[in-house]
């Protein structure tokens, strides 16, 4: 299945969505990986493997399976399986590949409890800069309040916060970037949901499903806390 734009969405931000699954290390991937590589090779055919530096724990990196236009992947390692898409096609598709796949990986190694879930959308927004100063108000809520507590607005902005969730947590990143692909000024904003096991909470594979819907609703509600209303409607396509 290749990868379409979210057409409900045709402004939108998203450059990045992973899902990740965390458990205990099994040495059993190292020797069935070729395995795990023949069930994916026709739809992610290209082979990535990690580089080896010094202090690197390499049997922990994982290697990557991905599309031939790199628009999607699969990480594996002895104690976490991924799944990413740079093409977004929206949470559906992306969350009926994404469980095909586990699936998949859980048929040649079998997971029971795990460790860690984690959902990732890293957001690009390009601007333009008024009089040497950024557009925050434009783009975020937390923008206008910012602004309103310190007058005057900013040459550049950086920010990190933590919000408990559902069992989990969400770490959120906004910072002033200069694209290196394109020598353009962008926001970038990075939320990163995490569920981990707790003395009072276990994590199963045969949840992950849920898991992921939560992940998704957590991230989705708290994206559309933090945006104006008129850069959502520019997200939709809608004239601002």
């Amino acid at each position: 299945m290749e990868p379409v734009p979210d057409l409900r969405h045709p402004n939108s931000p998203l450059v990045e969505v992973v899902f990740e699954i965390r458990f205990p290390g099994d040495t059993a991937i190292e020797c069935r990986r070729h395995e795990i590589q023949a069930l994916v090779r026709d739809s992610y055919p290209k082979l990535w493997v990690p580089k080896v530096e010094s202090g690197m724990a390499l049997a922990l990196e994982p290697y990557r399976f991905e599309k031939d236009d790199a628009s999607a992947g699969i990480m594996v390692s002895l104690n976490r399986f991924g799944y990413f898409a740079r093409a977004y096609p929206g949470f559906e598709a992306f969350r009926q590949e994404c469980l095909r796949l586990i699936e998949l990986f859980c048929s040649i190694v079998p997971v029971g409890k795990l460790t860690r879930v984690g959902l990732r959308h890293v957001n690009i927004i390009p601007f333009v800069r008024t009089n040497g100063l950024l557009p925050l108000e434009d783009v975020f809520v937390l923008g206008q309040e910012v602004e309103r507590l310190f007058p005057g607005r900013f040459e550049n902005f950086s920010t990190a916060f933590v919000s408990p969730v559902d069992g989990g947590k969400i770490t959120t990143r906004i910072d002033s970037i200069i694209r290196m692909d394109q020598g353009q000024e962008a926001l970038i904003l990075d939320f990163d949901y995490a569920k981990e096991v707790t003395p009072s909470q276990e994590l199963h594979a045969s949840e992950i499903e849920q898991y992921l819907d939560v992940a998704h609703d957590e991230s989705a509600r708290l994206f559309h806390m933090l945006i104006t209303s008129s850069y959502r409607d520019y997200i939709k396509g809608e004239e601002v």
